[in-house]
């Protein structure tokens, strides 16, 4: 009987030892395949190259049709789902000047924020209040001058992400809490993690009652540098001058492919990234990148016939910058229709190199994704956390699916973010390609070894 046991025992451990070399291999075929043809970044290029796309532009609708011939030429079952969003431009003209005895000096790098009204045609001008915390708002007295909230990314939090979350009031909200105390304008310091001269926009807010005023971001340099002038000349003005205008909304899409499962093509694993930008840059990282780690994660398993019984679908949101409305609109036709996503996955943290996955799921399914740690860690991949997922994906609701986020490394991601250094340049082949290969690997994993929740 001893003897037997043995025997079982090592016949088991054989067993799984010939399980992970058997899926060590497959994930090592992906990447060769992935890192051999970099196709996902070809693609980006050829994304970049068509301009950026401003959710309501012609050119974001333009890119995602040029897309859609792609996708079907790969034989995937493409469908368009109409959505409508918002359409806002920033106008040709967006100018700011230090002011000293009425004279214009220093030009300052300057944009508008993304949904703000503007300034009058000649432009507007007034006297600066610096603004170092929201909680110095109730102390200023703000009537008819111009608020500068200049409260820059905490650089000693390790996770840049965290850093933008707790700035991030000033953009969105900064132009309402100012103009309830009689601001004419607001500037901002850029977004950034880093000291540079680029603007960085991003969708700011009004409400109701509230009357709207020009909303406006300033370089980190030029934000640095009016700090240094006001603590000089606390008098200084700053002339302003926008033409951002706002439009009736018009109709655009999601666009949607499908590669069906084997076994149980009614269940669907999502994996998806938003397809609008900003148009300072291209949006290569944001969310070019996403857009197109989907993407190449559907060409990859394809290409390598990859067995899956569930349907893999793709989903390029449009109009996530500015509300959402893609999501919305998607995760509504699921509950009509009853769609039975299973998994749902987002990239929507750049192309820089894959550090994990955050996974927002029941306690239970966070520890079996947490499982796989072994396959990832050889190329780099470690985090595994329980955690937010995705603002898109979010939208469906994560009682009845497992719900992933890919986590790049976030370090530079902030330099480039929602500015015209977001282009194809920002881009480094190689770790986009690792992105690409780490969803396709873990999408293979979670399939295989049903690891959903309700898979019956």
């Amino acid at each position: 009987m001893k003897k037997l046991l043995i025997s079982c025992f090592v016949l088991l451990s054989w067993a799984g030892q010939a399980q992970m070399d058997s899926t060590n291999e497959t994930i090592r075929s992906i990447y060769n395949l992935a890192l051999s043809e970099q196709q996902g970044y070809k693609w980006l290029a050829e994304l970049c190259s068509m301009g950026p796309r401003l959710s309501g532009s012609d050119q974001a609708t333009a890119s995602l049709l040029h897309f859609r011939k792609i996708i079907d030429s790969l034989g995937f079952e493409t469908s368009l789902q109409p959505v409508t969003v918002p359409k806002w431009e920033r106008g040709p003209q967006e100018k700011a000047w230090i002011v000293r005895e009425g004279i214009k000096s220093e030009e300052l790098a300057v944009c508008a924020l993304g949904g703000s009204v503007a300034t009058p045609e000649d432009g507007l001008e007034g006297e600066l209040v610096e603004i170092t915390n929201f909680n110095q708002l109730d102390s200023l007295d703000l009537k008819g001058k111009i608020a500068f909230y200049n409260i820059p990314m905490d650089p000693t939090f390790i996770s840049t992400g965290y850093a933008y979350g707790n700035a991030v009031k000033q953009r969105w909200a900064g132009a309402i809490e100012a103009s309830k105390r009689g601001a004419s304008a607001v500037v901002i310091r850029s977004l950034s993690s880093s000291v540079n001269k680029y603007p960085h926009t991003g969708s700011m807010s009004y409400e109701d009652g509230v009357t709207k005023i020009p909303a406006a971001a300033l370089s980190t340099y030029h934000a640095e540098l009016l700090s240094r002038e006001l603590a000089k000349n606390p008098a200084l003005k700053l002339k302003l001058n926008m033409a951002c205008q706002w439009y009736d909304s018009v109709e655009s899409y999601n666009l949607i492919a499908d590669l069906k499962g084997s076994e149980k093509p009614e269940q669907l694993i999502l994996v998806s990234g938003h397809f609008d930008s900003w148009d300072l840059g291209t949006g290569a990282h944001d969310d070019g990148a996403g857009s197109m780690h989907a993407l190449e994660s559907l060409y990859l398993y394809q290409k390598l016939g990859l067995a899956h019984k569930r349907t893999l679908r793709l989903v390029f949101y449009m109009n996530e910058e500015f509300g959402l409305s893609g999501a919305k609109a998607y995760a509504k036709m699921s509950k009509e229709k009853s769609l039975q996503h299973v998994i749902a996955i987002e990239s929507d943290g750049g192309g820089f190199s894959p550090r994990g996955f955050s996974i927002q799921s029941s306690k239970e399914m966070v520890a079996a994704v947490k499982n796989y740690r072994d396959y990832f860690e050889p190329y780099g991949i470690y985090q595994f956390a329980r955690g937010g997922s995705g603002a898109d994906i979010s939208q469906l609701g994560s009682d009845d699916k497992v719900l992933i986020g890919l986590r790049p490394d976030g370090h530079r991601y902030f330099e480039v973010h929602h500015s015209a250094l977001d282009n194809i340049k920002s881009v480094n082949a190689r770790e986009l390609t690792m992105g690409s290969a780490a969803l396709t690997a873990l999408m293979y994993l979670l399939d295989r070894d049903d690891i959903c929740l309700n898979c019956d």
